[in-house]
């Protein structure tokens, strides 16, 4: 018994062959490359709108900004004309009716750096307000900016940055 020769015709009754599109990996990569590199993007770009537009909106922000240009013992710590050069952490909570919020605020004046905790909240139609603003200067002294008072040390041993 012989064998019939191979023919490159297909039997009769397959479908004609279709041509591979070839791209399936490239566009799987790429889809993969989307998928890794979004959440960074948006995480950065919100970061960045934060940074220099989005705290200047928020009004508890604004309202430490305020109480920091115009605290008497913020100025004696930090110097006068102290800005707001970043916030390192915030924590919100809401029920309904109010909204409170914890920021960890990093200032910057003539004197040097210095670390501001705030305790916030503000129900859903009025303003803010401050519960507590607790300001460690450079030096490492904590003052309490809302009852005006230095307040005792806390233990750390930091070094000494005065002149």
């Amino acid at each position: 018994m012989t064998m019939p020769a191979p023919s490159s015709v297909p039997p009769p009754g397959y479908p004609p062959p279709t041509k591979g599109r070839g791209n399936g990996c490239l566009w799987g990569c790429l889809i993969l490359a989307l998928v890794l590199i979004t959440p960074p993007i948006l995480l950065g770009g919100y970061g960045a709108w934060f940074f220099y537009d989005g705290y200047r909106r928020n009004p508890v922000l604004r309202l430490v900004s305020e109480l920091v240009r115009n605290d008497g013992m913020a100025q004696q710590a930090l110097g006068y004309g102290a800005t707001i050069t970043g916030v390192e952490g915030n924590a919100f909570s809401w029920v309904p009716g109010e909204i409170s919020g914890d920021y960890h605020v990093t200032l910057e004046g003539p004197k040097g750096e210095g670390h501001l905790i705030v305790r916030s909240h503000r129900s859903s139609l009025g303003p803010p307000s401050l519960d507590s603003a607790i300001l460690t200067g450079p030096d490492g002294r904590r003052y309490d900016l809302l009852t005006h008072q230095q307040l005792p040390d806390d233990g750390a041993v930091r070094p000494d940055t005065s002149i």
